[in-house]
């Protein structure tokens, strides 16, 4: 039987007594996949995109869904509560195929599946999945979520994770949700600049939220420690300045994160991964080259010849003479 759900206060999502859907279909009634898509489409044609979905057959009862919706810029937000019921969302030229899309489960439970892999959203978690994937969905009864949509043109998801979860009570998870909460409350007041700047912040939020979570994914760390590492390798020469905020800020990843691939991955930290880079490529012209010791300290961006002689002798045991 339908559970009775009404617009959660905390979050006001479109207008309470006007839902863009409200759709209840017979379970016993043999053609209830056909109604059901034929109301929801009838009710809320391309406002909110209808994704193919079956009904389980049982001899009593009802099926129910109901969904608000509030558009946030490019960016929205929909409410959705529903009964038991499986589809499939996603895919190229699919249901949302363009967009990152976020299950934040209230009560009840969602279940993803792509190639083999299958990702929950239970109560309390939230889950974040790329739906140019094509995704085989389950909800079980009773289930309310606030959905959150944005455009994957926006979002640097890694490149060999399908899908991420997390708690929502979480710093990061928390610390988004509030900013949504707080701009759906306000959206009708705010001017066109303060809607950009509320749009951006969340998008900042949710890249911070990602990274915090995605980083713990045993294929992601490498990953993102090899291309540091490339980064690294390809501006030792030509940016004596050469930071963590920069090597972060061009592969898209928070400071944090690059530290904990770093330290994950086995490797000392950033800076002294560079100065060992930096002595290595000052080594090898030593044994190459006919650049005076001074030289090749100025060239590789130590501060002067003594503090390139005490780290080298640090890292080799030897003096930069030695060999020559």
């Amino acid at each position: 039987m339908s559970t009775e759900v009404i617009s959660s206060p905390a979050w006001r999502i479109g207008n309470p007594s006007t839902p863009v859907i409200d759709v209840t279909v017979p379970y016993a009634n043999e053609n209830r996949s056909g109604v059901l898509l034929r109301e929801w489409r009838r009710q809320a044609g391309e406002s909110v995109p209808a994704p193919p979905m079956r009904l389980p057959r049982h001899s009593e009862g009802t099926y129910r869904a109901r969904i608000w919706k509030q558009d946030l810029l490019d960016l929205f937000l929909e409410d959705q509560y529903s009964d038991a019921v499986a589809g499939v969302t996603g895919g190229p030229n699919g249901h949302l195929e363009d967009r990152i899309v976020t299950s934040v489960t209230l009560s009840g439970e969602w279940g993803f599946t792509t190639g083999g892999r299958r990702a929950t959203a239970a109560a309390g978690t939230l889950c974040v999945r790329r739906n140019e994937d094509l995704w085989d969905f389950e909800v079980a009864p009773g289930t309310r979520a606030i959905t959150l949509v944005l455009p994957a043109s926006e979002i640097r998801f890694p490149k060999n994770t399908r899908a991420v979860t997390a708690d929502q009570e979480s710093p990061a998870a928390a610390l988004l949700l509030a900013h949504l909460r707080l701009w759906t409350q306000l959206a009708d007041g705010l001017g066109a600049a303060a809607s950009g700047a509320a749009r951006n912040a969340a998008l900042e939020l949710f890249r911070g939220l990602l990274n915090d979570q995605v980083i713990d994914d045993a294929e992601f760390a490498p990953a993102l420690l090899g291309a540091a590492m490339d980064h690294i390798e390809a501006r030792l020469l030509a940016d004596p300045d050469l930071g963590p905020g920069d090597i972060a800020a061009a592969l898209n990843v928070s400071v944090r994160t690059l530290y904990r691939a770093f330290g994950q991955g086995g490797t000392s930290s950033v800076m002294a991964y560079v100065r060992e880079r930096r002595l290595d490529r000052a080594r090898a012209e030593l044994l190459s080259t006919r650049l005076t010791v001074s030289e090749i300290a100025a060239r590789w961006h130590f501060a002067d010849s003594s503090h390139f002689v005490k780290a080298y002798k640090k890292r080799f045991a030897e003096t930069p003479t030695a060999r020559r």
